[in-house]
């Protein structure tokens, strides 16, 4: 096959694997409600950003909020101009970016593993399980794993290929700078110390002065990222950079943050799990890499530069002490171009997976998909009871796992991609159809929000919440700027709300606690229960109250 001929195959290929992943990734996306508390924090300072016509400084609920920059706000607002303030114009920015990173990888990698690798590094980015949470959803964090990806691998690419170097790098540079807009520090940092310790291992760090165009990167990164940090910091007495810093970065990387802690392994566990179904072969990955690894930093740079910045993403936030699974998704992409990889020396019989490694992988899913059909059918309806088994969400793993191993019999390792890639399709399928719309009945603050702006109209109203609170019913009841005041002593705050405010007063509380509210409120005032529901997040019912003054007859 002549090279013009196999670059158009791989082009078409990789436009089907971008067009299915963004098919994927918005499949329904836009038909769930917000999910608290990232996403409606998020989409309310949007609302109150674009109602003071301020799209510099972030504020929530008339607040100022610090905790993430500016560019995930200005693509929400992107979205929600195209397609309307709600899920889909709030998401369809982080849908874009899954896709856009799938089509990135697969021609970036190209380059470095060959065409079959790097499609199927796009397939298994599009199917991995944690793709299908963090790239539907109205955060930052596929801003900062898109530009993370790219100011990674164009800095390789600079590095290995001479040709066209300053671009490479420039182009990496800008990343970071895009990135720092994005989610901060991290953005430069991390990419930073990663191509630090690689060129140290490497023995070649002058490259970095020498050949790294700093003299024109530095100013390329400021010049993206200062105008907005010092435009927020001018505006805000620098309140907003001091906050920032101060508790979102070292704060969160010091102290525990919101309860979001885990032990030293946390990341090694959530890394399998958001890697699923692909994960179960990290093993034998791992392996092949460790019998490799003499040599590998000079005689396969590509591989060496891939575990190193998957090691130590990884490894920076296993020592930080606030955990979440969404801080390492940057490791993700190396870890499944590696997966990839391995799979591609596999199918081309270089390298091929020892058939007992390929049962124990297999049965390894299988089990992960007997444990969610055992979570689903006991654990789940005792902890939320209204919710009922979803029993159903282990079947896919399950029985693409057997699939798969039927496949394995015959030796047939592309069935057993397809079987594993069909069942991560059918475990979003059993997500966004069926786990979706039952959790979304339990989030009443939407409907809440919904009969509050039916009932009143364009008429002036305030709300409040006491002994409950989630940034969603503000989202869902506010107009605009308007701010939910939190309670703590209803019985001298709801008389003074209703006297500073025109309209009634829509307050939402534990429905256990109505009848100390009435007890404690004065007889004037005329308390109407709208509506009554169990809240997922709390685990208890909920009640909308539409408080007024009692009109006197004169």
């Amino acid at each position: 096959m002549n090279s013009e001929r196999r670059d158009r195959r791989f082009h078409f290929q990789a436009l089907l694997v971008f067009l299915f992943a963004f098919w994927l990734l918005a499949f329904h996306t836009g038909d769930a409600s917000l999910w608290d508390i990232d996403e409606p924090n998020n989409a309310q300072s949007l609302k109150e950003m674009i109602a003071h016509h301020n799209f510099v400084v972030p504020t929530f609920n008339g607040h100022l909020r610090p905790d993430k920059p500016i560019l995930n706000y200005w693509l929400m607002d992107v979205g929600v101009r195209l397609l309307g303030m709600n899920s889909w114009g709030l998401r369809m920015g982080s849908v874009a970016l899954g896709a856009l990173l799938v089509l990135y990888l697969m021609l970036s990698l190209r380059t470095f593993l060959g065409d079959r690798p790097a499609l199927l590094t796009g397939l298994f980015t599009a199917t991995a399980l944690h793709s299908q949470i963090i790239f539907r959803a109205a955060v930052p964090d596929p801003l900062l794993i898109f530009f993370v990806t790219v100011s990674l691998l164009s800095w390789l690419h600079g590095y290995l290929q001479s040709e066209h170097r300053r671009a490479h790098y420039l182009i990496a540079y800008a990343a970071m700078g895009f990135g720092t807009l994005a989610k901060g520090p991290i953005a430069f940092l991390l990419p930073g110390l990663i191509i630090t310790v690689f060129l140290l291992l490497r023995r070649d760090l002058p490259h970095l002065w020498r050949e790294g165009r700093l003299a024109l990167g530095v100013p390329l990164f400021l010049i993206i990222t200062l105008p907005w940090y010092l435009a927020v910091g001018i505006a805000t007495h620098w309140a907003w950079d001091l906050r920032f810093i101060d508790h979102q970065n070292i704060g969160r990387y010091t102290a525990a943050m919101q309860g979001h802690r885990g032990p030293p392994y946390y990341y090694l566990l959530t890394t399998f799990l958001g890697l699923l179904p692909w994960s179960v072969f990290l093993p034998q990955t791992l392996a092949e890499g460790w019998r490799s690894r003499r040599g590998m930093l000079f005689e396969r740079p590509v591989q060496s530069f891939l575990w190193l910045w998957a090691g130590l993403w990884i490894a920076f936030f296993s020592l930080g002490a606030t955990k979440l699974p969404n801080y390492v998704w940057e490791a993700y992409p190396p870890l499944l171009a590696l997966l990839a990889w391995r799979f591609h020396g596999a199918l081309s019989g270089d390298r091929p997976f020892g058939r007992a490694g390929l049962l124990a992988s297999l049965a390894l899913l299988a089990v992960v998909g007997l444990a969610l059909v055992g979570l689903g059918a006991w654990l789940v309806p005792q902890d939320i009871p209204p919710l009922g088994s979803v029993a159903y969400l282990g079947f896919p793993y399950l029985l693409g796992a057997l699939l798969a191993l039927v496949f394995v019999q015959g030796r047939k390792l592309w069935g057993v991609i397809g079987s594993l890639g069909a069942a991560a399709v059918g475990l979003t399928l059993c997500l966004t159809l069926l786990a979706m719309p039952a959790l979304d009945a339990l989030k009443p603050s939407v409907t809440m929000g919904y009969l509050v702006r039916h009932l009143e109209g364009s008429r002036p109203y305030s709300l409040a919440t006491w002994r409950w609170w989630e940034p969603s019913f503000l989202f869902y009841a506010g107009r605009g700027a308007m701010t939910c005041a939190q309670l703590d002593a209803p019985r001298a705050q709801i008389p003074r709300l209703l006297a500073q405010n025109p309209g009634p007063l829509f307050l939402v509380t534990p429905q256990q606690d109505l009848s100390t509210l009435r007890q404690e409120l004065p007889r004037t005032l005329r308390i109407q229960e709208l509506y009554t529901a169990y809240e997922l997040y709390s685990r208890q019912n909920i009640s909308l109250l539409r408080i007024h003054e009692e009109k006197t007859q004169p």
